[in-house]
């Protein structure tokens, strides 16, 4: 297998490796001793990717990051041409506009859902504005994908669901749990 991502928590290295046909991270944890790598142990980590989505039938994507004064991290216009496999290539009918700060990076659901409202929290009324439109939809999407045997919550703190609520975004969450069942 091969590293998907390393995070470093003081001196505790998080390897992150994702099983084949999974979304979810196996993640061992080591720590640097002057005889080498000591491993400190071993846990599945979901992947939770949490974005702002902003839709519309009416205004281009460039019209939301004028609108935002934010930059997309994905963007599809009205009339953009839409390949899909096994398909014929269409229009798309609606505008997607996304900031997915954290990308495929992982992290734990509360850290990447703070740092993407930290990122929007200047734009807030600006995107308030949009979602108080009717040509407008907005929301904090979370794709949570979990190992089956070993799934958490998706905690929000009273801070974060105050800035969720300046937003004006509604919230949904998608919950996947995958991988095998452990052995008996």
């Amino acid at each position: 297998p091969r590293v998907h991502a390393v995070l470093v928590d003081g001196d505790v290295h998080q390897v992150h490796f994702r099983p084949q046909d999974e979304d979810y991270f196996l993640v061992v944890m080591v720590r640097a001793t002057p005889d080498g790598w000591e491993i400190l142990g071993a846990r599945a980590s979901a992947r939770a990717r949490v974005a702002l989505s902003i839709f519309s039938e009416t205004l281009s994507a460039d019209d939301i990051t004028r609108a935002t004064g934010l930059d997309p991290t994905d963007a599809s216009s009205v009339g953009d041409e839409w390949t899909r496999p096994g398909r014929k290539p269409s229009r798309r009918t609606f505008t997607r506009w996304t900031l997915c700060p954290e990308g495929d990076r992982p992290g734990e659901f509360e850290d990447n859902l703070t740092r993407l409202l930290d990122l929007t929290q200047e734009a807030a009324p600006r995107i308030r504005a949009l979602a108080d439109t009717d040509s407008c939809d907005v929301s904090v999407t979370v794709g949570y994908c979990g190992y089956a045997e070993q799934m958490w919550g998706v905690p929000i703190v009273r801070k974060d669901l105050s800035r969720l609520a300046a937003l004006g975004a509604g919230l949904d969450i998608d919950l996947y749990a995958g991988g095998p069942a452990l052995a008996e």
